[in-house]
């Protein structure tokens, strides 16, 4: 990882014009098609496979998050939703708005492939991440997170897995639905999401505003540093023949946030600055898919683009521009209880950079390559087991060939009994950060090869007959080759770079979770995560809590609806830069537990209010090393829906 990450946040500056923007975008593509259905069927997944598949039946681990799972928690930011949830560890560093990342199972941040609506997400301009503290929770209908190594089926990004974010289904059934909420630190938040029909074309589309006067994020001085997030999205369908269907997406989001400076001269510790950046994004997506009787065929265009700003110290502003082509086609056969799967992808990503040279170099440039995938996936569903096995052979312009594997069954011992692995061999290419530098004291690594893993997962679950409660055990192991290591100090140069480490790195662990179906109003929820990853030197990956764990207890009434709940991260170990020699040093970060309250009343049957309370217990902590979170909030919310 590479040592920019510690220092630099990636927002968007709202502009003048985004709404007409937005208008525009609406009259331009109201006749087109969604690019994913959103399943009907809750236990349905689109991302453990190439086509939808019965999770149920997947031998991945796959964690689903529905949009009553996130009406019941009310919660402030996608990072909260997602803090607690197995297998996942969050490291947010500023605000609300701020740079935030998630792991999967000690992997890096930039193993893991974000989809929204079916389109990659990943910022190329920041290392290949996603920032998950800029995405709008509340336009949010479903969430799937499918643990492993998914690159044979999704790509490079997919190392460690893939999250996928669905926003509202055209054909979803068709109303409106209006949110207003407000809370501490004057946090305003609006979002209307509606679905409806124009003829035979099916269109869902949403607005959503969200401002923050923030907190000081700092151990010193008392700035508050603030956010300003505007988003809008639309999705359509729309039949064009007896057996094929159009489908689009068009996503735009705008932000602002406030960030902090760092004090290297005398702490190496965050210190208040009138620092600011901003971030735009837009995804687009147009899909052609039929499906007569056997045989299935789609065919996708889609397209990325992020847009960031960081405004610092006079004439020293810096930008980043990348953008992500990408050409899909895919056929299907069924042939009895078996399915072929075939697969021809073209991408093409192209960075640029720019800003002030300086004594560590001239950042400016721009860099451009292409790819070429061949896939297939092959899945047999007998009665009590299930299998795929799936195959990816990718021509990369600047890395060459390269291949991913992966299997996965379940095999069902009864009904209420499941055991199920997977195994897979998934490919990293390096970023264009990585290999051409950054703006700050980091030089890039052109010689960078791409990482290689090979992860196991295995586990077993469990429905009780007799009490209406579920028990689910996952395993995991991993290890991974060339690992980039993004924290080298060049003594001769005093910038830090990036390298291969010749030796494995490790990652082992296991979940456990359980859900109790007490009655039909009490449901208690329970998980369990431990974890070991070690680099080469056998030394603790950085930012990975050992220990996580989460509980939550709802009740359910006719009128009211109540969660408790509390996430537990465990200890884990960051890097820190003091401003003398040896200029960095680990350190250890301390555990910490998050309680939080949340109440819904039906007032009526269109009507709903909700009360949060989120770090009831106003617990202290720091998820990056020097970078304080906010204490105790509440939030009070409306919530109107017209069928």
């Amino acid at each position: 990882m590479p040592f920019f990450y510690q220092t630099t946040l990636t927002q968007t500056r709202a502009k003048p014009t985004f709404l007409a923007q937005v208008l525009l975008t609406l009259l331009l593509l109201s006749g087109s098609g969604a690019l994913w259905a959103q399943p009907s069927d809750e236990t349905i997944t689109v991302t453990a496979s190439r086509l939808p598949m019965d999770s149920l039946r997947s031998g991945s681990q796959i964690t689903i998050i529905s949009k009553a799972d996130i009406d019941l928690r009310n919660p402030n930011s996608l990072p909260d939703l997602l803090r607690g949830q197995p297998g996942l560890s969050v490291s947010q560093q500023s605000g609300l708005g701020g740079l935030t990342q998630v792991r999967m199972r000690g992997r890096e941040a930039n193993h893991v492939l974000v989809l929204v609506d079916g389109v990659e997400a990943n910022d190329i301009g920041q290392g290949s991440e996603f920032n998950f503290s800029q995405f709008p929770v509340r336009q949010i209908e479903r969430i799937e997170i499918v643990h492993g190594a998914e690159s044979a089926i999704w790509g490079s990004d997919a190392i460690a897995g893939v999250i996928h974010i669905m926003t509202r289904s055209p054909e979803s059934q068709p109303s409106t639905t209006f949110l207003l909420s407000a809370g501490s630190n004057q946090t305003q938040n609006l979002a209307i999401d509606s679905a409806t029909r124009l003829g035979e074309t099916q269109l869902a589309l949403g607005i959503s505003h969200f401002k923050t006067q923030g907190y000081n994020v700092s151990r010193q001085g008392d700035e508050r540093d603030g956010s300003h997030q505007r988003a809008a999205y639309l999705r359509t369908s729309s039949p064009v023949s007896e057996h094929w269907r159009l489908g689009s997406v068009l996503r735009l989001q705008q932000s602002q946030n406030d960030f902090d400076d760092v004090d290297y001269a005398l702490t190496g510790l965050p210190t208040d600055a009138d620092f600011t950046t901003a971030h735009q994004n837009w995804i687009a997506g147009v899909r052609m898919v039929s499906d007569h009787e056997d045989l299935q065929q789609s065919l996708s265009f889609n397209f990325s683009r992020d847009k960031n700003d960081n405004r610092t110290t006079p004439n020293a502003d810096t930008q980043t521009d990348s953008a992500k082509h990408q050409v899909n086609y895919q056929i299907s056969k069924t042939i009895n209880t078996g399915t072929w799967i075939g697969l021809m992808e073209y991408e093409s990503l192209h960075f640029e950079q720019r800003g002030p040279s300086s004594f560590f170099g001239d950042p400016n440039q721009d860099h451009s390559l292409t790819q070429l995938a061949l896939g297939g996936e092959y899945r047999l569903d007998q009665d009590n087991w299930t299998g795929s096995l799936s195959a990816r052979l990718e021509q990369n312009s600047d890395f060459g060939a390269g291949h991913s594997l992966r299997g996965n069954a379940a095999y069902f011992l009864t009904e209420a009994t499941k055991i199920f692995g997977a195994i897979g061999r998934s490919t990293k290419n390096p970023t264009f950060t990585e290999r051409f530098g950054y703006y700050t004291n980091f030089k890039g690594n052109d010689a960078l090869k791409p990482e290689h893993s090979l992860a196991l997962d295995f586990g077993i679950s469990h429905r009780f007959s007799a009490l209406p409660i579920t028990m689910a055990l996952q395993g995991y192991a991993a290890h991974l080759e060339n690992e980039i290591n993004g924290f080298v100090y060049d003594p001769v140069d005093f910038v830090f770079t990036a390298n291969n480490d010749p030796r494995r790195s490790k990652q082992r662990g296991y979940d456990a979770k359980i859900n109790w179906q007490a009655s039909d109003a009490l449901t208690v929820e329970a998980f369990y995560g431990r974890l070991k990853a070690t680099d080469g030197d056998s030394l603790d990956e950085l930012r990975r809590p050992r220990t996580t764990g989460f509980f939550a207890i709802a009740y359910r009434a006719e009128k009211w609806q109540h969660q408790l709940s509390a996430a537990y991260t465990g200890k884990s170990e960051d890097i820190f830069f003091p401003p003398v020699a040896p200029f960095q040093e680990r350190v250890q970060m301390d555990s910490f537990t998050l309680v939080s309250v949340t109440s819904n009343v039906l007032i009526s049957k269109k009507f709903e209010a909700f009360v949060a309370i989120e770090n009831l217990l106003d617990t202290q902590f720091e998820e990056v090393f020097g970078y304080q979170r906010s204490g105790r909030t509440a939030r009070l919310g409306l919530k109107l829906r017209i069928e």
